[in-house]
Formats: C-alpha cells, sequence, structure tokens
C-alpha cells in the first residue's frame, strides 16, 4: 500500500495534478492576503450584503459532506452491514468537505484573530443559532478526524495507539450523527430569522426539516458518485446491489423532500407565485425539475437498476441543491441596494482554489490509502 511519502510520486500524478495545485496554491497567497489586508479591498460584500458567495458555498458543500453522517447512520444504526463497505469513502469527503467549510467560514470572519471568542464562556450567546452551528460543525470536524486516523494510520506504526477508537466506533460516530442532524436542521433554523427577506418560495418555518432532508439524500448522491469514480479509477467491478440500495435511500429521502416542500407551498398558498412569469417562478421550477424529478424518474424507474443509475441522479439531485443554497442564501435574500452585490475575483479564486484542493487531496488519498474493498461483490 502507498504510503503519504507516496502521495505524490511523479509516475502516479493525473493529468489533472497540476492545473489543480495552481489553483489551490494561488487560493492560498489570495487567503493570506485577504487575511492581511482585511475584507474591504478583498471582497465586495457590505453593510446591504454581509453574506457572500462563500457563505453561499459553506451551505451548498455542507449537505454534500453530510455523506459522512447519511451513511454513517445506515450502517452502524439501521443495520445494513453492506454499507459499511462505502463508508471511508464518505467518511473522507465529509472530512474534506467541512475542511473546505472551515477554511471559508474562518475567511468570512471581519475579525479574524479573535474567532476563538466562539468558544469563550464569556461570549457565547445560547439564544444565537449561528453560535450552535459553530460549536457544532466544530466538534463534528473533530469527531470526523477520529473516524479518518485509521485510515491514514493503520499499517504503520501508530495503528496500535489509535484502535481505542475503532472500539469505541459506535460512539463516536453516534456523537457525530447527532452533532451533524443538529447543525444540518440549524442552518435551516438560522434563515427563520429572515421572513422579512428571503423569497416566499423559499422561506418556510419547515426550513429545519427540509434542510435535514436535503443533507440526507445529496450526501447519498454524493457517496454514489464518489465510490463509482473509485471503482472506474482502480479497474474494481462495481457492487451494483449496493449502489441501487443507495439509490433506493436517496429516493425516499427525496420523495419526503418534495412532499413536504409543495405541502408547504400548497398550505401557505404559494402554488401561484410559481405560475407568476418572473425570475423566482423561474428559478423555482428549475430546481424542482434538475434537483427533484430528474432524479426521481431515475430512481424509482428501472434506471435505478443500472450502475450508472444512482451516479446521474446524485449529480441532478446536488445540481438542485446548489440553486436551491443560492437562492436561499444570496439570490432570494436581494433588495434594492445601491450597492448590488455579485462576488469579487478574489472570492471567486479563493473559491475555486480551494474546492480543487479538496479535489486534489481526496484523489491522492484515493490512491494511497484503502478506501474500498479491494474486490466488492457484483450482485446483480
Amino acid at each position: 500500500m502507498a504510503s503519504l511519502t507516496g502521495m505524490f510520486r511523479k509516475n502516479t500524478l493525473p493529468r489533472s495534478f497540476w492545473p489543480l495545485a495552481a489553483l489551490t496554491l494561488l487560493a492560498v497567497g489570495l487567503s493570506i492576503y485577504r487575511l492581511v489586508v482585511g475584507l474591504g479591498p478583498t471582497t465586495n460584500m457590505s453593510d446591504h450584503y454581509p453574506w457572500g458567495i462563500w457563505i453561499t458555498v459553506d451551505l451548498f458543500l455542507i449537505p454534500i459532506a453530510g455523506a459522512a453522517f447519511t451513511v454513517s447512520l445506515i450502517s452502524f444504526f439501521f443495520g445494513y452491514e453492506d454499507y459499511r463497505t462505502v463508508l471511508r469513502p464518505a467518511v473522507v469527503a465529509g472530512f474534506l468537505g467541512y475542511a473546505v467549510v472551515g477554511i471559508l467560514l474562518f475567511l468570512d470572519i471581519g475579525r479574524w484573530p479573535q474567532f476563538y471568542n466562539i468558544f469563550a464562556p464569556g461570549y457565547i450567546n445560547l439564544h444565537s443559532f449561528l453560535e450552535e452551528i459553530s460549536l457544532c460543525v466544530t466538534l463534528y470536524v473533530i469527531i470526523l478526524t477520529l473516524e479518518v486516523l485509521p485510515i491514514f494510520l493503520e499499517r504503520t506504526k501508530w495503528e496500535k495507539n489509535i484502535r481505542w477508537i475503532e472500539r469505541g466506533i459506535y460512539i463516536v460516530a453516534g456523537t457525530g450523527i447527532l452533532l451533524s442532524t443538529l447543525h444540518q436542521s440549524s442552518l435551516g433554523s438560522m434563515f427563520l430569522l429572515m421572513t422579512h427577506k428571503l423569497h416566499p418560495l423559499w422561506y418556510t418555518p419547515a426550513l429545519p426539516v427540509l434542510f435535514f432532508l436535503q443533507a440526507g439524500y445529496t450526501g447519498l448522491g454524493a457517496t454514489a458518485i464518489a465510490i463509482t469514480l473509485i471503482w472506474r479509477s482502480k479497474g474494481l467491478p462495481v457492487n451494483r446491489l449496493l449502489v441501487r440500495r443507495i439509490g433506493q435511500a436517496m429516493g425516499i429521502n427525496l420523495l419526503l423532500y418534495v412532499f413536504l416542500k409543495i405541502g408547504d407551498w400548497m398550505g401557505a398558498g404559494e402554488i401561484p407565485l410559481l405560475l407568476k412569469p418572473d425570475a423566482f417562478g423561474w428559478i423555482a421550477w428549475l430546481e424542482l425539475g434538475i434537483g427533484i424529478l430528474v432524479p426521481l424518474a431515475i430512481l424509482f424507474t428501472r434506471f435505478v437498476r443500472h450502475s450508472q443509475g444512482p451516479f446521474w441522479a446524485g449529480v441532478f439531485a446536488i445540481m438542485g441543491t446548489f440553486i436551491n443554497r443560492l437562492v436561499i442564501t444570496w439570490v432570494g435574500l436581494a433588495e434594492p441596494s445601491p450597492l448590488p452585490y455579485f462576488p469579487s475575483w478574489i472570492e471567486i479564486l479563493i473559491t475555486v482554489g480551494l474546492v480543487a484542493g479538496a479535489f486534489l487531496v481526496y484523489d491522492r488519498i484515493i490512491y494511497a490509502f484503502r478506501l474500498l474493498p479491494e474486490k466488492p461483490e457484483t450482485r446483480q
């Protein structure tokens, strides 16, 4: 098995390595520049728009990174043992996703040298959803770190020192599931405070539940994509039965989500807004079509039996989640202002570079460490 020292061996690097590495290094340099000179010279955020593209990307990546808690819940506590074969790719993806989220959140803090105040007892606000999210995300990253340590340290001299994690994996995983559940739903709760700003098609008292369900099907979709790509890259046969089960679980989450969403529109009398010929009506139909109806058409037909069915359902579901989080965090909050917001080139390059870095590291981890069984079952 390859080691950490062999992750960047020249003859194993893909063609995409150098472009991704260049984008990552550029993002690191621009991030340092942003911390030195401040938000004003580097971003287009203002008092009218204190949240920008970084918050949008954060709220988009968090449900994708929810792959870790979703697969952990199904495998450890719902009794589906075969899901454990894809737990490692899901946990690593979750860890890298939350790493990017953490960096972007840090860059988003105006007075970043005082970031530690969220943990200081004298500054903790027990009535703040943002405080609860900050604490839960921080603690969950610690849990994810514990879960990925056995992957990185197995077959090394440190392997014996981390066996306690494997012995207590139910406690570790259970704590992670609890923390992730809390902050996935609290992200939606945070926007309940913005009833006067958020567009009615997206504002609803059910936002916490919708955010939680969205994390479930988006995380499963990301898992289906990740394991399919890993099996392809390693030339391994696809476990079609497992992929189909992931697709079926994803479909159940999607159905619950769309029933709740449409039921809320009907109960609030907002169906006419869908038929209104404006930008928000078109965006709502785009989100509903791409992110929900297309995946459902794949997952509840014979296409789910094909190894590529859940893969493409995951792709479309993630696209829908991006549209949803883009509207909730940015487009749907827009208001008449003398200073309209559009991200600066520095904001865009930092975002692109950090995401590129996550893909780069994930690719190298796939190469260097054992994330999947070498010979997965190929049952139909």
